[in-house]
């Protein structure tokens, strides 16, 4: 008979392996002993390092603290004082919750934990690896003090992974501020072999979360943001579009206290800034989500890194909407040119923009067969100036098709003088004091996104559909589940067995590039964006190239266009426009205003 290969593995060393998934470097200590202090009902929390946390970590609060009973059971395995049953995960609301922290570290390190629930009469346990804990009375104020010392030292498998002490401290203090900028109230400190490092005083979530990951940024940058729905609450702390960095290390998540790895949510946020900042350029923003417990399972990742989430979308559309809110109305606040009141205008303001008429804004004429208000000189039409959309108008305006234009008011216009062409891609203008040079491909498509948006563009059959085979089962029903967005968009798709049909596009597209739509939809836009991100890649495709020639008639209706967009910026983030002030100009040549 063959000797069993299968043994069951004596207690200690099930307990020290089992450890080392919770307990793997001194950060993760420190990160399960913050969970606890926090727990306990802490306003203030202390930090000590020695050694990179390798040779000392200790976290002393003043929270409710422990008695004898709680003290000698608290670092048994799995013991807890958060749930009693498998059905209070469905309401958990603390930080810790398995019992796992302090049974693992004794397992591994030295531990000493001195605990009182009122002052003067504490309780301290002294632990090390191998031996049982022994608990004596102790003096103390009320609250906790836990010291984990010489991690590893009876592990060396363990201990040679570790990195050098200020690495290891790096990944401390990191640990430190994502609890502190979760919870603004409470006070924190890091004192690094006796020198204090840190201080966090009880502030503002702005105020707290940039002390803590970005002193260095003025608060007067930032807003405090709320959204809710389904199931959660959550508040924000959003950087303006002008700040920014190329890599996404200030894009945070925090659910339920904890910072997670939860790319949903963040792509969310950076979704809601596309088109506000320039490409390749990530914002500074901290979401902080309270979800409802029923909703949230943190109970998937040994460190509690990882969150599933039952109301994922309702998370990313809330989030997406009040950023999108708050981005809209400071693109409005900041003006891209100096004031109505500055240009003489008569009344004193501008119409509003739902009562203008744009120069361009000629989506009744053209469809199939028609001249498209939208081509360019060297695209598909024999004309080779803009004076064709002033013909085509004039003649629409005559056969009353343009009824509701008629029925409008001529707005005011910004007085302005065209002064040429740069480079061959800026349109440049004089008004007031100002020099302003316009990028006439972000301008142009600017424009053409925001037709698409209010639904005024024309779509226009095409001669020739474009088929389209889905490469699976999910993105064929991807299509099919926001036909009618597309449709929207100006975008008409049939199916045709297992293919797709676009048979109608966007008038303002060149027909060789309406195939693009497919591009887009073949990397599943969050359904959130998919309409902004439709309108984006059209309005790109159909704008005018760098290098394409306007007349003076094109590019005085192009400039026209651009001084009532809303927003100074193309879809994909970039400014429209350079300006150049009268002082400045002068000053760069020292010339004497």
């Amino acid at each position: 008979m063959e000797s069993p290969r299968i043994r069951v593995l004596p207690p200690e060393v099930a307990k020290r392996i089992a450890a080392g998934e919770v307990i793997d470097r001194p950060a993760a200590a420190l990160r399960e002993l913050l969970d606890n202090a926090i727990d306990s009902g802490a306003s203030s929390i202390i930090v000590e390092l020695e050694g990179g946390g390798i040779d000392r970590v200790r976290v002393s609060d003043d929270g409710v603290g422990m008695g004898r009973e709680d003290l000698e059971l608290s670092v048994f395995p799995h013991a807890t004082s958060k749930i009693a049953s498998l059905d209070d995960l469905d309401t958990l609301s603390t930080l810790g919750f398995r019992g796992e922290a302090l049974s693992s570290m004794a397992a591994v390190a030295g531990l000493e934990i001195t605990s009182a629930t009122r002052d003067d009469e504490a309780w301290k346990l002294e632990s090390t690896p191998g031996r049982s804990a022994t608990i004596s009375p102790s003096r103390g104020s009320r609250g906790t003090a836990v010291t984990v010392t010489d991690l590893f030292a009876s592990f060396p498998a363990r201990r040679k992974f570790l990195k050098r002490p200020a690495a290891e401290a790096a990944a401390c203090r990191v640990v430190l501020v994502d609890k502190a900028m979760a919870y603004p109230g409470v006070a924190f400190r890091l004192v690094f072999s006796g020198k204090p490092i840190l201080s966090l005083p009880p502030a503002g979530l702005v105020e707290r979360v940039l002390a803590a990951a970005a002193p260095e940024q003025a608060p007067e940058l930032f807003r405090e943001l709320v959204a809710s729905g389904r199931g959660f609450s959550a508040k924000l702390v959003a950087g303006l579009p002008a700040i920014y960095r190329t890599d996404r290390r200030h894009v945070q998540v925090f659910i339920n206290g904890r910072r997670v790895q939860e790319y949903g949510v963040a792509q969310a946020i950076e979704y809601a800034y596309r088109g506000s900042m320039p490409g390749g350029a990530w914002p500074i923003a901290y979401a902080f989500i309270v979800v409802d417990p029923a909703y949230a399972d943190f109970n998937i990742h040994p460190a509690k890194r990882e969150v599933r989430l039952k109301n994922l979308d309702d998370i990313r559309s809330g989030l997406i909407r009040a950023l999108r809110d708050y981005l809209g109305s400071q693109a409005r606040v900041s003006a891209p040119l100096p004031p109505a009141s500055l240009f003489d205008i008569p009344g004193g303001a501008r119409a509003r923009s739902d009562e203008r008429e744009s120069p361009l804004s000629y989506s009744a004429i053209g469809g199939k067969g028609g001249l498209s208000a939208f081509e360019k000189p060297g695209s598909s039409t024999d004309r080779s100036s803009w004076d064709a959309i002033a013909d085509e108008l004039s003649r629409a305006r005559s056969s009353g098709a343009l009824q509701t234009a008629e029925a409008r008011p001529e707005p005011e216009r910004l007085p302005f003088r065209y002064l040429g062409r740069a480079l061959g891609v800026f349109l440049a203008f004089e008004t007031g004091d100002e020099i302003v040079l316009m990028d006439q491909h972000a301008a142009h498509e600017r424009y053409l996104y925001e037709e698409l948006m209010a639904g005024r563009a024309v779509s226009q059959e095409l001669l020739v559909p474009v088929v389209y085979e889905p490469v699976s089962d999910d993105e064929d029903a991807y299509i099919g589940s926001h036909a009618d967005e597309l449709l929207a968009a100006g975008f008409r798709l049939t199916r045709d067995g297992g293919t797709w049909l676009l048979e109608a596009a966007p008038a303002m597209m060149p027909e060789a590039m309406t195939g693009a739509i497919f591009e887009l939809l073949r990397s599943r836009p969050d359904p959130a964006e998919l309409l902004r991100e439709i309108a984006a890649t059209a309005a790109c495709k159909a704008a005018i190239k760098d290098g394409d020639e306007l007349d003076e008639t094109g590019a005085v209706a192009l400039i026209r266009a651009a001084l009532e967009l809303p927003e100074p910026r193309c879809p994909h983030g970039r400014p429209i426009w350079l300006r150049l002030s009268r002082e400045a100009l002068f000053r760069a040549v020292r010339r004497i205003v």
